[in-house]
């Protein structure tokens, strides 16, 4: 049987693994802008990159927290999972706004 407070936990992996998923978007749509004739400059690259370090991390501990029902370990992996998520989404969002005014218009 899974506690409630287990199901919070993994709730909050899920969102983490969400919001990795909305970066995917924002890059396919980078490619996808870039593909279509309306390319971002050179340097727009690596700053857009710079957020997947953030999900990487995110992403890791979202699959080890889904993996296991030791309460020692969900209550590190659920934190680390949900704060690196965050952390990568303003990143995302800042590197979005950098290359939104660096972008000739």
């Amino acid at each position: 049987m899974v506690s409630p407070k287990l199901d919070m936990q993994r709730a909050a992996g899920k969102l983490a693994i969400f919001l990795i998923g909305v970066y995917a978007l924002v890059l396919f749509g980078l490619v996808v802008s870039t593909a279509s004739g309306d390319p971002i400059p050179l340097v727009g690259w690596p700053i857009a990159l710079v957020p997947a370090v953030a999900f990487v991390y995110s992403f890791v501990a979202a699959v080890r927290l889904h993996r296991t029902a030791e309460p020692d370990q969900t209550a590190v992996l659920w934190r680390r999972s949900l704060l690196y998520a965050v952390i990568g989404t303003v990143l995302a969002v800042a590197a979005v706004v950098i290359i939104n005014r660096i972008t000739p218009v």
